[in-house]
């Protein structure tokens, strides 16, 4: 269903000619009525999971998913954003990127399990059922590498299917999530359900492939291409790699530091952010092919665009955060009950992150078209490096709001101050800071 058709008379005769406005304004439909069903299912069965659990159970299985998430980065391999923009620009050679994609998740998803394995091993007796958790939850990396077919549709602008198949694997995980709660199931099982939702979106992701006339069997395995685009993007893996350790370092500290309790209580106000983040990857996917073909053809052109996308980023930011942190505290509360009143302090501080949240996934963009890969691995390694070293001092003093503090600092150097760094970057800065100050002025060229 195409929802511009489904507009009235007066909107479709605006839109006609306007192929561009057409397909983002239903991609957008698309990514929305995704999201909005993952973000409800996620939040009632979510919510009803982390009551379930209480705060020592409900921690230690935040802490596998952290572990598992953060070393996950090896089976993206960072060239997720790079293969949608080639396959956006030279869609002749779907086979060999697509094939290259699936390779190096597939290498990815093997060394990802066998580091979650060592992690899990090095665990310590005394931290509850974290082992075999770890294992559980890392079983999934090699579901995840069939989402190599989400970038080709990506590329294509094809987001309904794209969104189908993740309804169906979220519908799907819910529903078993629901059944195991009612049956009083252990935390083990539960974490299993996670894990049979990912089978149920890599099965998902095959199927559409095929029909669209996509098989693993017809990807190409160019060494040579494989090699260059390795020698070139390698910046990204690692990139990647501590992102993710600076998204989730917050997490592992608490866990390691204080334990599943106080954890439980952070990964519950988190829960309630997260809910909110899925904002600006919607708004990446529409805006990325659109960008890179920008880039690629006017340079004027492409930077109002990122102008624009800024400035919407700093106004989603306002709309989601300020209720976050007037009305959080009395939202956690009415949905976790009193176990996590713990969690109702936190989430006002949490929802800070988001500014961080939707400027990061913008500037990933600017990054990509400019391909400032050993800039954007500088600039990932030193917020890596920055939120564990903070970690380690405030975690133990201030417990869960010195991860808080740790966080908000190093994202502010990893996407704001490093920038004035780089020759190229500053001009992104510039971008970036007029949309927050100056929010009501368009972009001045």
């Amino acid at each position: 269903m195409r929802i511009s058709d489904q507009l009235p008379s007066f909107l479709r005769e605006r839109l006609a000619g306007r192929g561009t406005l057409r397909q983002s304004l239903d991609n957008s439909f698309w990514l929305f009525a995704d999201q909005l069903v993952r973000m409800t299912a996620g939040l009632f069965v979510g919510v009803w999971v982390t009551r379930y659990l209480g705060p020592e159970q409900f921690g230690w299985l935040s802490y596998a998913t952290a572990v598992v998430t953060t070393v996950g980065a090896l089976t993206s391999v960072g060239l997720n954003a790079v293969v949608v923009r080639e396959l956006a620009q030279n869609p002749a050679d779907a086979d060999k990127w697509l094939g290259m994609a699936f390779l190096m998740k597939m290498l990815g998803a093997g060394l990802g399990f066998l580091v979650c394995v060592g992690v899990a091993w090095l665990q310590p007796s005394a931290a509850g059922p974290t082992r075999l958790l770890v294992i559980l939850v890392a079983l999934g990396l090699f579901f995840q590498m069939l989402d190599v077919f989400d970038l080709f549709f990506q590329a294509r602008g094809e987001s309904r299917i794209s969104a189908l198949v993740r309804i169906a694997s979220c519908l799907g995980g819910s529903l078993l999530k629901i059944g195991l709660i009612l049956a009083h199931a252990s935390l083990r099982l539960l974490a299993g359900a996670g894990l049979f939702e990912l089978a149920l979106a890599g099965i998902a992701w095959w199927w559409a492939g095929r029909r669209a006339g996509q098989r693993i069997a017809s990807f190409r395995f160019d060494g040579q291409f494989l090699g260059a685009t390795v020698r070139e993007n390698w910046s990204l893996t690692v990139a990647a790699l501590a992102i993710y350790v600076q998204a989730y370092a917050d997490q592992m500290m608490i866990g390691m530091m204080i334990g599943g309790g106080e954890l439980g209580q952070y990964s519950a106000a988190m829960r309630l952010v997260s809910v909110f983040s899925f904002i600006p990857m919607v708004v990446q996917t529409v805006a990325a092919p659109e960008l890179a073909r920008a880039k690629r053809d006017n340079e004027a052109l492409y930077l109002r665009r990122l102008h624009r996308l800024y400035r919407l980023m700093f106004g989603l930011f306002l709309l989601t955060a300020l209720p976050l942190y007037y009305l959080g505290p009395l939202v956690t509360k009415l949905l976790y009950g009193a176990a996590y009143a713990g969690a109702a302090a936190l989430l006002p501080w949490l929802a800070l992150r988001l500014l961080f949240v939707n400027f990061g996934v913008a500037r990933s963009i600017f990054i990509t078209n400019e391909s400032l890969f050993r800039f954007a691995l500088i600039t990932a390694v030193a917020g890596a490096a920055a939120n564990i070293l903070l970690n380690l001092w405030l975690v133990r003093a201030w417990g869960a709001r010195g991860a808080i503090a740790s966080s908000l600092a190093s994202f502010a150097v990893t996407t704001f101050a490093l920038e004035l760094f780089q020759p190229r970057a500053r001009k992104n800065l510039r971008l970036m800071a007029s949309a927050i100050f100056l929010p009501w002025r368009p972009f001045a060229g």
